[in-house]
């Protein structure tokens, strides 16, 4: 079948929560804005504490190593970008009296944050082996079905909110506001709450279970409350839009594939979010350091992303994007020099995170901008399974980060608990905090220099608010 009907159609006289064409939409309230972003500080509650911690939990609480974990991760990573592709299309072909994306958001939020807390509750009678197929049924649970149904929706709503440029980088904004917040909580308070709920697997217990609420009630008011205003169909009406066709129009578009590129670089990148506990810990001999590094990554980009759309507005998205990523080179150079003087680190560190302000602001806006092409070229409508590919790239990024950071661990000769690790171990560390970001960064340049489609955008909203695409789109738009 390819419509997956959630509930019943619209029913005569009743009110649709969108267009039957998309068209230009109203400007956006400041309330929803702010009702989308909430998603996003549900959402890091169970995907960066997945990510920030359950090496160190495993390694040090369950008694796994490093090596294992990475490899769990990235087994299930290649299976998501599979489950990433069929998610889109189900989005696509969804009808319900509330939209494609926003039933699938509420729908799976629950479940992700039982989850989560049971990836945190490794029973500790099963035996090693029996650990390890637990946290691989869990964690495949998690990166393979409900995050990604989960994440791909919530990020197409981008697409099906609004057509405004301005308001798509202002929700990106708002919605990296919302998740560094919770990304910065989680860092901050994550070690502190373990210890005073009496450490160990007690202490990962009480944390987990708080969030699991934080993560799935925000998701839950975001999905319940939000608008879907444009919602494309197709041109043509005997176009099919499962699986394979979607696929064949979406990687024909070179902008496309760049997005790609440009996600998985941006998760590459976060190497250093895997590696700060460990940082903290044998660099400068304290944990609670991680909170003081967290702080200085993150506290610039929520300040900055206040400004982004306006910085945006003046300057075009491309440009603004590269001007910061240099900024960031800039600031991952002095990390290196600074790598053991904490504070002059954290100068460093401010100074790359408001480098990457930018970026992280515009990057739904470019991917839904790209929806926007590979719709006005193609006629098939691609809002979800285009966020659901650049989620793809994401999770395959965020994967080979938590797999990377094991890797390099095992490799370095990292020994779990010891109150000095071997040189190699140090070197890895420091890699994967500082060095491997730097080259992400550098690439992330050449990947957006490469998306030169925005000064043709204005037009080709208007040709799509005319219905002029696929076969009936001005062809030689794009060489002008």
């Amino acid at each position: 079948m390819e419509n997956y009907k959630l509930e019943s159609y619209e029913q005569e006289g009743q009110p649709s929560q969108h267009h039957s064409r998309p068209g230009k939409t109203p400007k956006l309230k400041m309330m929803e804005k702010l009702t989308f972003g909430l998603g996003d500080f549900g959402a890091n509650y169970s995907w960066t504490f997945i990510a920030s911690f359950i090496t160190i939990y495993m390694t040090d609480t369950v008694g796994m190593s490093a090596g294992i974990i990475g490899t769990i991760i990235l087994l299930a990573r290649v299976f998501d970008g599979f489950s990433d592709i069929f998610m889109g299309t189900v989005i696509d072909n969804t009808k319900s009296r509330w939209g494609k994306a926003k039933p699938w958001v509420v729908i799976t939020a629950p479940i992700l944050g039982l989850l989560t807390f049971s990836l945190f509750n490794v029973p500790a009678g099963l035996g090693q082996t029996g650990k390890i197929v637990y946290v691989f049924i869990i964690y495949f649970l998690i990166s393979v079905i409900f995050y990604t149904a989960n994440n791909v929706a919530y990020s197409s709503l981008t697409s099906f909110m609004t057509t405004d440029e301005k308001d798509r980088v202002s929700l990106g904004s708002i919605r990296f506001i919302f998740a560094n917040i919770a990304v910065l909580s989680i860092s901050s308070f994550t070690t502190v709450l373990v210890s005073g709920f009496g450490g160990g697997q007690q202490g990962w217990t009480w944390t987990a279970a708080i969030y699991a609420i934080l993560c799935a009630v925000p998701l839950m008011i975001t999905g319940w409350f939000v608008k879907e205003r444009n919602v494309a169909e197709k041109k043509d009406k005997t176009q099919k839009t499962s699986f394979i066709p979607i696929i064949k129009v979406l990687f024909s578009n070179k902008y496309f594939n760049l997005s790609i590129v440009l996600y998985l670089l941006w998760y590459l990148r976060q190497t250093e979010t895997g590696a700060r506990i460990y940082y903290a810990t044998y660099i400068f001999d304290n944990p609670d350091v991680m909170g003081i590094l967290s702080t200085a990554s993150l506290l610039p980009l929520i300040i900055g992303l206040f400004f982004a759309p306006k910085i945006v507005g003046l300057y075009g998205l491309r440009q603004s994007v590269n001007a910061g990523l240099l900024v960031s080179v800039l600031g991952t150079g002095a990390m290196i020099f600074f790598s053991e003087h904490l504070i002059g680190l954290v100068v460093a560190t401010v100074i790359n995170a408001l480098g990457l302000v930018l970026l992280q602001a515009g990057l739904s806006a470019i991917v839904a901008d790209v929806g926007d092409l590979v719709y006005w070229e193609s006629g098939v409508p691609v809002q979800g399974s285009v966020f659901s590919l650049t989620s793809a790239g994401m999770k395959i990024g965020q994967g080979l980060t938590a797999a990377l950071v094991g890797w390099a661990l095992q490799f370095g000769g990292y020994v779990a608990n010891a109150s000095v690790q071997p040189d190699g171990a140090i070197f890895a560390i420091k890699s994967m905090f500082i060095y491997f970001p730097l080259l992400m960064i550098v690439l992330m340049f050449i990947t957006v220099t490469l998306l030169n489609y925005e000064k043709f955008m204005p037009k080709i909203r208007d040709e799509i608010a005319l219905g002029n695409v696929g076969e009936d789109r001005d062809h030689s738009l794009m060489k002008k």
